[in-house]
């Protein structure tokens, strides 16, 4: 019977049906029973009954079965002599009962008891005893089971050492091999989450691999062999980040489960190892669905098993860390309070001295600061500091998790200090971030969010003392961080690393001003935002990251899409934060500072107001105590201020003031806002002064701007305004009290302000342009200087990153410097700098558009690589200007409907051209680092501009406000021919200017771009007044000055008007009327006149031959009949003349025709032609200049702005005839900056351009376009683009004489060669 019982028992360990275990016990106890004292095999019947009791144990957990197994094996034990062969055995049996008793209650005496019983069967089994292996593998268990529980590493060695003998001495194919090569895997295992030793771990996942393969399918065993290398598997992928492994360790987890009978005592163990590596894979791959198969899993495996069983503490504690992950994913708060309570039972169950102690203490420590971020309790904080103090304490140096304990730790001072500041807090969290990265390899895949955690409390540190180095520190272990993250070695999803590499260039930008910085800084808050799902707990902190960026670079390019963009992130992260959310009136300040941003660009009300509810929102929610409440009230009071000065009323300013004193009470001295709060106290200080006049709130003022100036260090990108705001109080008082100290104190400031190498370009114009007023009111010695400044900085103010709209924008706010600086230069008796001062002053879009198309052949020489690269670069840099302003006038012309893919694009492009522009600007300054390349494409200097005249003298004309002036430059002559124009003053110019346009307005009274004429209305100004005015003021003296005396002898003549004088018809001043129909009262007697934006468009170009010796391609565009226009009869005569001119010339020149009309075809055919024919409408659009253009198909533009993608090189040649109104007709606002069609077309490539001033008669221009094609194309010629000027000046004159109006000979002008 005991036999049967025996076999029994061999088939359940082979297949493991409990029916034949069951079957075996009630065999022994009926052999047992039936089986007479003192009989030898009495106590061997026993002892198999008592197995059998041990294994239904291990199936059912039932612990009477235990408690029987022990009293009877001790029973057998205690009557078998030790030299009883069976005496090791039964010892073994009896210490793996104990084992069993304390795995499943706890106690430490049975564990003992296991070790010295397991340690008493090895000692008296003779050597070569086949049992032998069997008792060393479990005398190494109940030693690696005491290292679990108490973390004595003796036991651990011992424990390896005796598995590895036990492995030995087992012959190759033992049925127990698989089971001894698991222990001693686990044993390996043990050690390397104790020591970190990646050998042990690969040993580890060796010994279970081959134990897996050896075990036959089928065992009982093998489920259990399959989890244990899923576990191991999952722990290479922690240190190693390799997803093959993780993946492995899934599947093996699942095989097992599915392997194990139902109800099986080791299932909750393996859903637990499942569960793990499910989150384990959702932190990777941020897949919800793993996230909540995890949490699913761990509660399947908590359910069947009691809280006396050892392994439940490990459980709980697994599901409460995963609890939290799902919080921080989600933020549902019933997530994070589960995830304390089942931390808390935990605990509860884990008693003091448990080895895994301190993974508990560490989880329980992170979750109460989990809810200290997101309620703000200080208890939770004070208890996770001091659970996790305890978790370091108990972890050994080399153990596994004590880089975890100490990093999070170093969180929980991290957010101490984010609440209430003290420094302590922050030395004491970097202290602890430093300890937990230098005790973690680069290869694990904690590394990188150690890293993140150090930089980001070292840039709190710098946020709070302003020290350089910490930001540096900072940004470096972020883009450690990044970079180690890259191949997916991560627990974190690799947007993190992103925002805060992003925070942190952000940060140095607003220090240090650096463009590229707030450009890079964008770009990886938009990737993390691209892949962070919406309903990720995180995505507020992105999005609110992403909007204070733009924000940040709003404030130094103005760009108004940057102010709209960061609304809409800001507003968004507000709507995802709930109120009680400790981090809600940070948002709240951001989108507040947003509102007051768009209205100081767009001086809407409703923004302010907005602003000011939202801001008083934050401070309320804010506790007084918090660091953030300083922020809070400074923008509060900002808000006030302006409305105050938008709507007057004095209980703003008085709350502006007490709000901005309280951000400066609650600043610490070494805080590095501490300046900006200083500033803006001073600020509202200046402003009830100015509503008072109490002379004490001017004092406070100088005082506190004095402070934050003395407080801010060189070189920091804020110290301009400081300066410029501390000089703005100087000149406040010396207004006031007049003493000349405090004027140049002002002076002083000011100067220091715009000279400055650093900060916002618009702070140190705006300081400029006040040093400028201040030193003329004084007659101040720097004036010279201030305005040299104040030019240097326009091409920043208009910078070549920017869009083309908003840089003429910008160049708005210093029209009129250029133009008195020049005066000022004259008044000091220096006529070549005003000529360098006109020419680096205006034109300045244009002027970079000349450089970007430059051939560099100087630097080519010396410096071929730099060459190739500044060619390549600012080839890109021009292409994507180009596609920006295309794709920008798409959306205008679609505002309608505007697509999503198009504003994408355009975004696109925008940070294209931004970033190149940036690249561009540090070659440049490498590049000025080469000895004699100092001044590489900076301002030029009269010697080499005088080059320019090379085709007869070049005239600029300069209105300022207490001077008008000529001055002539020659190419054979050094010096400047300086003409006062003392007859003439900039109120006369502009009164002239006003009589054109009641002159025109009475002579026509037509429809948008119709060229005919119609009847003259009575005049009260009359045209002879005006062209007599020009002849008598401006023309005649310089004549006179050139010696141009004798009519006929027709010189050319290029005038480069400014200001006022853009707009007046130079080339036709003089007398007219018949009391002067004689030669010699007229400009046109004397010379040939062209215009010319600037001295540099006509600087020799390496391309000199300007005669189309080939032929001429001349590219005709005639009105389509989609323009939406009315009808230009005249055009189909005007083209009838073009064509027969050509015709009957030089059989290799031909004519290109238009045959759709529409921009794209003729941009295309203007590639393929060398000269081109417009007879169509224009337009010059009076709301945006760079929109005026030439009405083709379909409605649209050929755009001043659709010019610039045309790539002809300078030197080409080739004449633009351009038969439509208003060609040549500049923006009022910005007069030197030559925004019109012609100037369009002459900076595109073309030599000269055959323009209008404006409206042009549809009956004379097919006239004057035969003229002059005649004149041109005439036989025996060879075809050259400058005879074009003297062309249309004789068809003109012919107009003229043959009795045509003012206004219809007056309108046409030639520019350009």
């Amino acid at each position: 019977m005991s036999n049967l019982a025996i076999a029994l028992r061999t088939r359940f360990e082979r297949l493991g049906e409990l029916c034949d275990l069951e079957q075996a016990i009630s065999k022994l106890r009926e052999a047992f029973a039936s089986t007479a004292d003192g009989r030898p095999d009495k106590l061997r019947i026993l002892n198999g009954l008592a197995n059998c009791f041990l294994t239904r144990f291990e199936q059912l957990g039932h612990l009477s079965d235990l408690e029987d197994t022990i009293s009877r094996l001790t029973e057998v034990v205690e009557l078998t002599p030790d030299e009883h062969p069976d005496k090791p055995g039964r010892l073994n049996n009896l210490a793996n009962s104990f084992l069993a008793r304390f795995r499943r209650l706890g106690e430490l005496g049975d564990l003992d008891e296991a070790i010295s019983k397991h340690e008493k069967a090895v000692v008296i089994t003779r050597t070569g005893s086949p049992d032998k292996p069997s008792y060393l593998s479990n005398h190494g268990s109940s030693l690696l089971t005491r290292f679990q529980r108490l973390g004595e590493m003796s036991n651990l060695e011992d424990a390896i050492s005796i598995l590895r003998e036990a492995v030995e001495l087992t012959s190759v194919e033992h049925p127990d091999e698989p089971d001894y090569l698991g222990r001693l895997a686990l044993a390996f295992e043990t050690r390397f989450k104790s020591c970190s030793n990646p050998v042990d771990l690969e040993r580890a996942i060796s010994g279970y691999r081959k134990a897996v393969e050896l075990t036959p399918d089928g065992h009982r065993a093998k489920p259990s062999r399959m989890t244990n290398l899923g576990d191991a598997l999952t722990t290479r992928f922690q240190q190693l980040g390799q997803q093959s492994d993780l993946e492995e360790a899934i599947s093996k987890h699942k095989e097992a489960i599915n392997l194990f009978p139902e109800h099986h005592p080791a299932i909750p163990d393996c859903l637990n190892n499942l569960a793990c590596s499910l989150s384990t894979r959702f932190e990777q791959l941020d897949k919800l669905d793993d996230l909540e198969d995890a949490v699913s899993t761990y509660r399947k495996a908590i359910e069947p098993i009691p809280d006396h069983h050892l392994r439940k503490p490990t459980f709980l504690r697994n599901l409460g860390d995963t609890l939290l992950i799902r919080f921080k994913r989600l933020g549902k708060q019933s997530d994070l309070e589960e995830a304390i309570s089942r931390l808390r039972d935990s605990g509860r169950l884990t008693p003091d001295g448990h080895v895994n102690r301190s993974a508990y203490l560490g989880s329980l420590g992170s979750s109460l600061l989990a809810r200290f971020d997101r309620l703000g309790e200080l208890d939770d904080c004070e208890e996770a500091i001091s659970r996790l103090r305890e978790a370091d304490k108990v972890t050994a140096n080399k153990h596994v998790d004590k880089s975890g304990h100490i990093n999070n730790l170093g969180n929980a001072f991290y957010a101490r200090f984010s609440r209430f500041g003290g420094l302590s807090d922050l030395e004491e969290a970097i202290s602890s971030y430093n300890r937990a990265v230098e005790l973690i390899p680069d290869s694990h895949i904690n590394k990188p969010t150690h890293l993140s955690n150090l930089g980001n409390s070292l840039l709190f540190r710098f946020e709070r003392l302003g020290r350089l180095e910490d930001l540096e520190g900072g940004i470096s272990k972020f883009r450690k961080g990044l970079e180690l993250s890259s191949n997916g070695r991560t627990d974190k999803p690799r947007a993190t690393y992103l925002n805060d590499l992003g925070n942190a260039l952000g940060t140095r930008f607003e220090q240090l001003g650096e463009l590229s910085d707030i450009e890079e800084a964008i770009s990886m808050l938009k990737k993390v935002i691209e892949v962070t799902p919406h309903a990720h707990a995180e995505k507020p902190v992105y999005l609110n990251n992403l909007g204070a960026a733009f924000v940040a670079r709003f404030e130094r390019l103005g760009e108004p899409g940057d102010i709209e963009e960061a609304l809409s992130r800001i507003r968004e992260a507000v709507e995802l934060t709930p109120d009680d959310h400790p981090y809600k009136p940070t948002r709240l300040n951001n989108l507040g500072g947003c509102f007051d941003a768009r209205f100081e660009q767009l001086g809407q009300l409703s923004d302010l107001e907005e602003a000011i509810s939202v801001l008083k929102k934050a401070t309320v929610l804010g506790p007084d105590d918090h660091p953030d409440k300083p922020a809070y009230l400074t923008n509060l009071g900002k808000s006030l201020k302006m409305r105050f000065e938008r709507l007057g009323k004095l209980s703003d300013l008085e709350e502006a003031v007490s709000t901005h004193r309280k951000a400066v009470e609650f600043t610490p001295d070494n805080h590095p806002e501490k300046p900006s709060r200083l500033s803006n106290l001073a600020t509202s200080f200046g402003a009830r002064f100015e509503h008072h006049g109490d002379r004490a709130d001017l004092d406070e003022r100088i005082l506190k701007i004095k402070e934050a100036v003395e407080l801010t260090p060189q070189g920091h990108s804020d110290k301009p305004a400081y300066l410029y705001n501390l000089a703005l109080a100087f000149k406040a008082r010396f207004d006031q009290l007049g003493d000349s100290s405090d004027l140049e104190q002002a002076v002083l400031q000011f100067s220091r302000a715009a000279s400055s190498s650093t900060g916002p370009t618009l702070v140190r114009f705006r300081a400029s342009q006040s040093w400028i007023l201040c030193a003329r009111s004084c007659g101040h010695s720097s004036l010279l200087h201030a305005y040299s400044v104040a030019i240097g900085l326009l091409p920043q103010l208009a910078w070549i990153g920017l869009s083309l709209t908003h840089r003429y924008n910008q160049l708005v706010r210093g029209a009129n410097v250029v133009r008195e600086a020049a005066a000022a230069a004259l008044d000091a008796g220096q006529p070549k700098t005003a000529v360098e001062w006109l020419e680096q002053g205006r034109s300045i879009v244009w002027g970079e558009l000349f450089q970007l198309r430059g051939s560099y052949e100087e630097l080519a020489s010396v410096h071929p690589d730099q060459a190739n690269q500044l060619r390549t670069l600012s080839v890109a840099l021009e292409q994507a200007s180009s596609t920006r302003d295309r794709l920008v006038s798409l959306l205008v012309e679609r505002s309608r409907h505007v697509e999503r893919p198009l504003e994408m694009s355009l975004e696109q492009e925008a940070e294209r051209q931004r970033m190149l522009a940036i690249e561009r600007d540090r070659l440049l300054q490498a590049i000025r680092g080469f000895p004699g390349f100092e001044r590489f494409l900076l301002h030029k200097e009269f010697s080499w501009l005088r080059a320019s005249a090379h085709s007869g003298p070049v005239v600029i004309l300069n209105a300022a406000e207490k001077r008008c002036d000529a001055l002539v430059v020659l190419a054979d002559r050094e010096d400047v021919i300086h003409v006062p124009l003392p007859n003439f003053t900039r109120a006369r110019s502009g009164a002239l200017q006003n009589a054109l346009g009641t002159l025109l307005g009475n002579a026509r009274g037509m429809e948008s771009g119709d060229r005919e004429g119609q009847p003259a209305a009575p005049e009260r100004v009359r045209w002879e007044s005006v062209l007599s005015t020009l002849w008598t003021g401006v023309v005649k003296p310089v004549l006179d000055a050139l010696e141009f005396v004798t009519p006929g002898v027709l010189s050319r003549i290029f005038w480069c008007p400014t200001g006022h004088f853009t707009f007046l018809p130079i080339h036709a001043a003089g007398l007219y009327g018949s009391r002067f129909s004689e030669h010699g009262h007229k400009i046109s007697d004397f010379v040939i006149s062209s215009y010319v934006p600037s001295l540099s468009i006509l600087s020799p170009s390496p391309n000199t031959d300007v005669r189309h010796v080939g032929g001429v391609r001349l590219l005709a565009v005639h009105q389509p009949h989609s323009d939406g226009q009315s009808r230009l009869p005249g055009v189909h005569l005007e083209l009838e003349h073009v064509r027969s001119v050509i015709g009957n010339s030089d059989p290799q020149h031909s004519l290109l025709e238009s045959s759709t009309g529409t921009v794209e075809e003729v941009l295309e055919l203007m590639q393929d032609s060398n000269w081109v024919h417009f007879a169509c409408h224009g337009v010059q659009d009076p709301e945006n200049a760079t929109e005026s253009g030439l009405c083709l198909a379909d409605r649209r533009r050929l755009k001043v702005s659709d010019m610039l993608s045309l790539s002809r090189p300078r030197g080409t040649g080739g004449l633009a005839f351009l038969s439509a109104c208003q060609t040549a007709k500049g923006e009022t606002n910005l007069s030197d900056e030559a925004i019109h069609i012609a100037a369009g077309m002459l900076f595109a490539g073309y030599g000269g351009v055959i323009g209008t001033l404006w409206s042009i008669g549809d009956s004379v221009a097919p006239r004057v376009a035969k003229d002059v094609y005649e004149q041109l194309f005439g036989k025996g010629r060879a075809t050259d683009c400058r005879d074009a000027a003297r062309a249309l000046h004789d068809a003109v004159e012919r107009l003229r004489k043959s009795n045509a109006s003012f206004v219809e000979w007056l309108p046409f002008i030639h520019v350009g060669l």
